[in-house]
């Protein structure tokens, strides 16, 4: 009789162990999902950041960024638009606005099994913004994304792309640049991910190469919403002169 007690208790234990794993381990897919990290995971957010340049001396830049994003099954279809301020720093300049170039895309993540996922997808640039605000460049930026979910709190992602101009005024020169985005994300039972991107850059007709490296840390408040702060520090000197290291802090609310 006590062998059979001491059975059911253990089994009780064991069945409710592995229940709280199950509820933790689908928490955490929602984080993850919510989030907005993994290109992989479809959801439909809308999002506001704040985004600063920090350049040389007094000069920098703020960019206002609206976002939304819709997803549709395995489809996600996406746009951002930016208010941009500046200052040149010099005495006396003030600070001038204008609106930059309106950007959108899709991907589509076409496998999802077990521990791997691939998605493909393109990003264009509409060249809205007047000069000085804006790229110049009608430009699209196809890419392909593989993730591997290490466990269910932890993943590994790599997205390759590569950019280039579809029109552009024939002063400026073309644009072929290679970017290699790759993301380590940690996600915790409490609601915060840790995301640590290495991304190296390549200017294939200015034979020009850079590496940033991007710190994210985001939290989950409920209901949908996620506070996010990230950095991109830039290890070539030309960039950090130019556009400078890069602070954000924003959020999203997902639905």
């Amino acid at each position: 009789m006590k062998k059979l007690l001491y059975l059911s208790l253990l089994f009780c234990v064991a069945a409710k162990s592995f229940a709280q794993i199950k509820a933790d381990s689908f928490k955490l897919e929602q984080l993850r999902r919510e989030s907005g990290v993994d290109p992989t995971r479809i959801q439909s957010r809308a999002g506001y950041s704040l985004l600063i340049f920090d350049q040389e001396d007094a000069a920098g830049q703020i960019n206002n960024r609206m976002s939304l994003n819709v997803g549709v099954n395995r489809w996600n279809f996406s746009m951002k638009y930016e208010a941009i301020t500046r200052t040149t720093g010099e005495p006396g300049s003030g600070f001038i606005s204008g609106m930059g170039d309106i950007k959108f895309s899709l991907l589509n993540a076409f496998f999802v099994k077990g521990k791997h996922a691939l998605a493909g997808g393109a990003e264009f640039s509409v060249p809205t913004g007047k000069l000085g605000f804006g790229s110049q460049y009608f430009s699209v930026s196809p890419s392909l994304t593989y993730s591997f979910t290490i466990n269910s709190s932890l993943f590994l992602a790599v997205q390759p792309q590569y950019t280039f101009d579809l029109m552009k005024d024939p002063v400026n020169p073309s644009l072929s640049v290679v970017t290699v985005r790759s993301f380590l994300a940690k996600f915790t039972s409490n609601g915060y991910f840790f995301v640590f991107e290495p991304r190296p850059i390549y200017d294939l007709n200015s034979d020009r190469f850079e590496l940033i490296l991007s710190p994210i840390i985001g939290k989950a408040l409920g209901a949908g919403f996620n506070l996010i702060l990230l950095a991109e520090v830039s290890t070539n000197e030309t960039t950090i002169k130019t556009r400078g290291n890069l602070y954000q802090f924003g959020f999203n609310k997902n639905f």
